[in-house]
């Protein structure tokens, strides 16, 4: 059973996300706009997430560029092939803005549109050219993760979400290169698929703040792709923030309790470093999922995503609300932390 929401807090959560920004740290949305543009399909954005992004106030959704394991082989044109995508699919777009700089985020703001930035979930297309980051930058990537779930020549990342095992492996000479080299171009880095030792590395060399776009608490729920108390320990000490994940894998919801278990994680987080080290990054996959069955022919066998849609992240917000958050901590939590951060690192 999931918590029953009062309709007070309901209200007071939607007229909080209509008056505060609202971040969504981690969207494969990117990928999907390919995936559908490939079926024949356009205006994507416009169709499937305008009316929710609106719902729920959302400022500012960082869309990754995730490659796949099946086109690994043709890994930098998949991922040029998304950026295309995206920029394409939005280019028409009057309430959209491509997030670039500082001043596009503050345009975003004081417009209230809804901006989007780009960034890569894995450098796999990279390789060990640490050049192509400059034209990722060049084409409006503004962070990377060294690395999804499995291994590249940077990095290791941690198991999948539905698997549960040890992964060991250090960062790579060109790995720490392309650190020094992310930093040097004011692109963040997201720790989010590191695995433990490749984040125990990390904290010694990275010289800037780093984020974890899209994870939860170990402690709440034994997932390798959760934070430990001392992971999130190091990263509110250098100044970062962690996007809580809603995939049911990651939250630990599996008897269809989302709400109760999300809030479980953020209580918990804000308990142990502070609320202004907490944000929502979903990763909401349910929509990616059916783009690419609808693809293939197939149906997706479920859902995995804790909320049905961007439009319900308020729900949320009410949820932590009812269960007494303070009012502060949840704004701070919704959107504000994650639009300091990047206002600093853009």
């Amino acid at each position: 059973m999931d918590i029953k929401i009062k309709e007070e807090y309901v209200r007071q959560a939607l007229k909080l996300h209509q008056e505060s920004p609202a971040v969504d740290a981690h969207l494969d949305l990117a990928g999907e706009v390919l995936l559908r543009n490939l079926a024949g399909e356009h205006d994507v954005v416009k169709n499937h997430y305008l009316a929710h992004f609106r719902t729920a106030g959302i400022n500012l959704a960082l869309s990754s560029i995730y490659v796949e394991n099946g086109s690994l082989d043709r890994a930098w044109d998949n991922a040029l092939d998304q950026i295309k995508a995206l920029k394409e699919d939005v280019a028409g777009m009057k309430e959209v803005l491509l997030i670039q700089s500082k001043a596009d985020l503050e345009k975003a703001l004081e417009e209230n549109k809804i901006g989007i930035m780009i960034y890569m979930e894995g450098l796999d297309c990279i390789g060990e050219d640490i050049d192509r980051l400059d034209i990722l930058y060049g084409m409006g990537v503004r962070g990377a993760a060294l690395t999804w779930s499995r291994a590249n020549a940077l990095a290791t990342g941690c198991c999948k979400a539905s698997e549960h095992r040890q992964i060991s492996g250090a960062l790579t000479e060109a790995g720490i290169r392309a650190v020094k080299k992310m930093e040097e171009l004011s692109m963040f880095l997201d720790v989010s698929h590191l695995n433990d030792e490749g984040f125990e590395q990390l904290c010694r060399i990275a010289e800037k703040s780093f984020i974890a776009t899209h994870s939860g608490s170990r402690c709440i729920y034994d997932n390798y792709r959760n934070l430990t108390d001392e992971q999130m320990d190091a990263l509110a000490a250098q100044g970062g923030i962690m996007g809580m994940n809603g995939c049911v894998y990651i939250a630990g919801s599996f008897e269809g309790n989302h709400l109760e278990m999300l809030c479980r994680h953020i209580e918990y987080e804000v308990e142990k470093i502070g609320a202004k080290h907490v944000g929502y990054g979903f990763d909401l996959c349910d929509s990616y999922d059916f783009a690419k069955a609808a693809l293939s022919g197939k149906r997706p066998e479920k859902r995995y995503d804790c909320l049905l849609n961007h439009g319900q992240i308020p729900l949320l917000s009410a949820a932590l609300l009812q269960r007494g958050m303070g009012l502060e901590d949840v704004r701070c939590i919704i959107g504000e932390n994650f639009i300091n951060f990047f206002k600093k690192s853009l």
